[in-house]
């Protein structure tokens, strides 16, 4: 192998690692927006499962104060803050 052809060779697998660490850098910030992006879907499930019960949890409590004003009425007992 002459000089010439090295030299050739040499350039060429200095292409080749530099497009496969292109490559492989690409890859590795797709898993980490992936990673990113399934965390987020898990935060925001959460916040919904959390937005329900505290829904629920309203509705029942303003049942709850419905029926305490009306035994209040009907038993003559005034309540504060009702």
């Amino acid at each position: 192998m002459n000089d010439d052809q090295f030299t050739r060779l040499f350039k060429y697998i200095e292409e080749f690692r530099t497009e496969v660490n292109i490559k492989l850098d690409q890859k590795a910030s797709q898993d980490s927006m992936e990673r990113l992006i399934s965390t987020l879907d898990g935060f925001l499930k959460r916040l919904d499962d959390i937005e329900s019960e505290q829904s629920a949890r309203d509705l029942q409590f303003e049942r709850l104060l419905e029926w305490a004003r009306e035994v209040s009425k009907k038993t003559g007992i005034p309540l504060k803050d009702l």
